[in-house]
């Protein structure tokens, strides 16, 4: 804007809700805390010229009476334990929430710490346990940390726990873990960590996550307990904190995937995998290069590919290549076992930039005949999808699809009946009857549906499960074909299904015709709360009827996730997990057995 533009106070609109910096605001209150530094935050009447944000942000301390300055909250002369703080104007005063408290302890001041954000742990090295900061007066080294470790299941799980330094107090990423400075082997009710040889020194904003080496034959369902009970820094006195004992639960395998900065990339989302004959795992996602908003945005669609059951994942497969002026996204793939088959869509929004009949949202098709190494062009199936019916345009359940008994490749779309933002929408099932030359669009299966999955049952009936689109938790809804989607049942609700509006899984796990005692056994993730958190993993073994057991893949912040089945018998889940400020994508393996032994579901009158 130039210095001339006028004041836009007459542009606001008044609000009673009070303005959070440095956190998410839901209901009122503040969420989703934002775990970096904040410095001079200063509110202004008017949008800044570029030359008036460089010369703001070169000024440390700002004179109160600067032209169309509202507030200027500089944080000098804080001190832990502050619940207030007045900006420079006099006129502000702000709350600071999760402020830490001020300790009595000569050289560590503050101290300040929680729990990763999910509570599984895998077996393997590097598994992220919880986060500390010691605000120091000054800087020092560490000497040892003790923990309590009071559970047995320590001595036969766990090889070692280490301490490493980043910069990071949000997430850890095993591949690039920091600076090491402290480490030991567990013991009886206690373990001590003891500083390595040149432990760094530490100053005032030292992170320290707490990681726990887990053995290759680590009894899956067995929980652990770890508490900092102690901290000795070098020529200071013991510090005691008065920090909580935080559990986790040890399943097969969790592994990051992606994570946000990976490949100067600044988000993550929308994760797919499949899984190839040759045991091969191929997952796939979008990489928000800017932002994490949505279509119309600068956005790849790539893939990894694991070949050792999900431990270690390839480099970046680019599948379609986004530019500022046309990125593409949501991906959705389905296979043979040899072939993979990939759906998108492309160029304008559903929500931002709306699809609309005179520029529709763009839909796309590529494939992989080699496992997912190399890709095919992307060619665009949008009239063929679109068809007269349905001049808004619309998008794909992204995740995953499936290739029928009949040899038909399918997916669900939510499609547009109306222009305006937040329309109504109609799921209809999209397929190819020739590997992919031509795309088809099924009758209405659902109206006003959105993000949905297909199965086929063991019948040969098709099952579709679909989001709901109320941000409350809701019985999911489904429908049914028994004519290979050209007819669809009037829809019903799985009363145990109660989860939020959010994209799930639907993935057949097993066919009684399999023989060798085989069930007819389907899969179905959801989130269960009334946010996005806590994903849960069900299993059916009537074909979709009923989903009496299930458990708890992450009880913190969740979102997307998919289902493949591995070679080895085992589940493996790909996830949207810790939200903050965007999202990780973590792979995780469990056995049937694990989700059978989940908690049971209350029983609903």
């Amino acid at each position: 804007m130039r210095k001339a533009d006028k004041d836009i106070r007459a542009w606001v609109a008044q609000n009673g809700l009070p303005l959070f910096i440095g956190a998410g605001q839901r209901e009122g209150k503040p969420f989703a805390h934002f775990h970096g530094r904040l410095d001079n935050v200063r509110l202004y009447q008017r949008a800044l010229s570029g030359e008036e944000i460089l010369q703001d942000r070169n000024t440390e301390r700002i004179d109160p009476k600067t032209a169309s300055l509202v507030a200027a909250f500089d944080f000098e002369g804080l001190k832990p334990g502050d619940t207030q703080h007045t900006d420079a104007t006099g006129r502000h005063t702000a709350t600071l929430h999760n402020y830490p408290a001020r300790t009595a302890h000569s050289l560590i001041k503050t101290y300040d710490a929680h729990r990763s954000n999910g509570h599984l742990i895998g077996r393997g090295a590097g598994q992220a346990l919880s986060v500390f900061a010691l605000g120091l007066e000054g800087t020092g080294k560490l000497q040892e940390v003790e923990l309590a470790t009071p559970d047995a299941s320590h001595l036969r799980n766990i090889s070692r726990y280490r301490l490493y330094l980043t910069d990071n107090g949000d997430r850890y990423d095993h591949r690039s873990p920091g600076t090491l400075v402290a480490e030991g082997k567990p013991a009886p009710n206690k373990t001590i960590l003891r500083a390595v040889k040149n432990t760094p020194t530490l100053s005032r904003h030292s992170r320290l996550w707490l990681v726990a080496d887990v053995a290759s034959k680590a009894t899956e369902g067995d929980t652990l307990t770890t508490q900092v009970q102690r901290i000795r820094m070098q020529g200071a006195p013991d510090f005691v904190p008065q920090a909580q004992a935080y559990q986790h639960e040890i399943v097969l395998q969790r592994v990051l995937v992606w994570t946000p900065g990976e490949d100067k990339s600044a988000h993550y989302r929308i994760p797919s995998i499949v899984r190839l004959n040759n045991g091969n795992l191929v997952a796939g996602i979008d990489r928000r290069k800017t932002t994490d908003y949505d279509l119309p945005s600068d956005i790849d669609v790539e893939v990894k590919i694991s070949k050792d059951n999900g431990r270690t994942w390839s480099r970046p497969i680019t599948v379609a290549k986004g530019t500022p002026e046309h990125g593409y996204g949501d991906a959705a793939m389905a296979t043979d076992g040899k072939n993979i088959y990939m759906v998108m869509v492309a160029g304008s929004g559903l929500w931002f930039y709306p699809s609309s009949a005179k520029k529709p949202l763009e839909m796309y098709f590529s494939k992989s005949t080699d496992g997912g190494l190399t890709w095919t062009p992307v060619v665009e199936i949008t009239s063929q999808v679109y068809t007269d019916k349905y001049p808004n345009g619309g998008f794909f359940g992204s995740g995953n699809g499936i290739i029928t008994s009949k040899g038909r490749i399918a997916f669900v779309a939510a499609l547009r009946t109306e222009a305006k933002w937040g329309g109504n929408m109609d799921n209809v099932m999209v397929y190819s009857d020739d590997l992919g030359k031509t795309w088809h669009s099924s009758p209405v299966a659902r109206t006003n549906g959105d993000e949905a999955k297909v199965i086929e049952l063991a019948n040969g009936d098709l099952l579709i499960s679909s989001r709901n689109r109320a941000w409350r938790p809701t019985p999911r809804t489904y429908v049914l074909s028994k004519d290979h989607g050209m007819t669809w049942s009037e829809p019903a609700t799985w009363t145990e299904l109660m989860g939020n509006a959010c994209n799930t899984a639907l993935t057949r796990y097993s066919l009684a015709s399999e023989g060798k005692g085989a069930k007819n056994i389907l899969l179905h993730t959801l989130i269960e709360s009334t946010r996005r958190d806590h994903l849960r993993i069900y299993m059916s073994e009537d074909e979709g009827k009923t989903w009496p057991v299930g458990n708890t893949l992450c009880d913190g912040e969740a979102a997307y996730s998919e289902v493949t089945r591995l070679r080895n018998g085992n589940i493996g889940i790909i996830s949207e997990e810790n939200d903050r400020p965007a999202y990780d994508i973590y792979f995780t393996e469990v056995s049937l057995d694990w989700i059978k032994k989940g908690k049971p579901l209350p029983k609903t009158k």
